[in-house]
C-alpha cells in the first residue's frame, strides 16, 4: 500500500480500531528503508494527548461537533507526514476545512487561520484545468473516493501540480460526515 491509502484508512477508520491503525501507520511507514524515506517519524509525534490537543485556532470554535475534534486529532497526528493532510466538513455546508496539517499549510502557503472554514477551492487559480475539477465535483456529489492530479495555486499565486486524494469520512450510522484529502506537489505533465 501506499502512504497516501495508508492514511486515508487511518482517518477512515472507526474509534475502535484507530489506535491499532496508526501503529500500523507507523510500522509501514518505517517497515524498510525505502518506505522510511517517504514515511511517517514515529520520534517525532506527540507523546501525550495534551500534545496533541487542538491549537487555540481551532480549540475555541464554535460549532464544531465531537466527531470534528476526533477527527481533527488524528489529522494533527499527522502534521509532519511528508503528505498534505485536510479534513473538511460536510458537503452540505459546501465542505469547509476544519483543519490542514502543517505539510498541507507549508506547500500552499495558507495559514490554519486562512484556510478554516474556506472550501478547498481556493486553490484553484489560472492554470486549474476544467476536467480534474468535475472529477473532484462528481466523487463528492456521489460519495466516492478519488485521486487527480490538478494545478493548484498557492497563496502567493505561484500553481503547483498536485496529486490529491479524496475520500469520504461515514460516521457511525454510515453517513458521510467529512471527507479527508492527501496532496502532494508532483512534477507536472511537460
Amino acid at each position: 500500500m501506499s502512504l497516501r491509502s495508508d492514511v486515508l484508512d487511518f482517518l477512515a477508520c472507526d474509534e475502535a480500531t484507530a489506535r491499532s491503525a496508526f501503529r500500523d501507520l507507523l510500522s509501514d511507514a518505517v517497515g524498510d528503508s525505502d518506505d522510511h524515506a517517504r514515511g511517517i517519524d514515529p520520534h517525532g509525534l506527540p507523546r501525550t494527548r495534551s500534545a496533541v490537543a487542538p491549537p487555540p485556532t481551532i480549540a475555541d470554535v464554535d460549532g464544531l461537533t465531537e466527531r470534528d475534534r476526533r477527527l481533527i486529532e488524528r489529522v494533527r497526528l499527522l502534521d509532519d507526514a511528508p503528505v498534505g493532510v485536510t479534513l473538511c466538513g460536510p458537503a452540505y455546508r459546501d465542505t469547509p476545512i476544519r483543519y490542514a496539517n502543517r505539510t498541507f499549510r507549508e506547500l500552499t502557503g495558507y495559514s490554519l487561520a486562512a484556510l478554516r472554514g474556506r472550501n478547498p477551492r481556493l486553490l484553484q487559480g489560472p492554470e486549474t484545468g476544467t476536467a480534474p475539477v468535475e472529477d473532484l465535483r462528481e466523487a463528492v456529489s456521489i460519495w466516492e473516493s478519488v485521486t487527480v492530479e490538478v494545478w493548484n495555486h498557492r497563496r502567493d499565486g505561484t500553481a503547483f501540480f498536485n496529486r490529491v486524494s479524496l475520500r469520504p469520512l461515514p460516521g457511525d450510522d454510515g453517513t458521510i460526515t467529512h471527507w479527508a484529502a492527501v496532496q502532494e506537489a508532483v512534477d507536472g505533465p511537460d
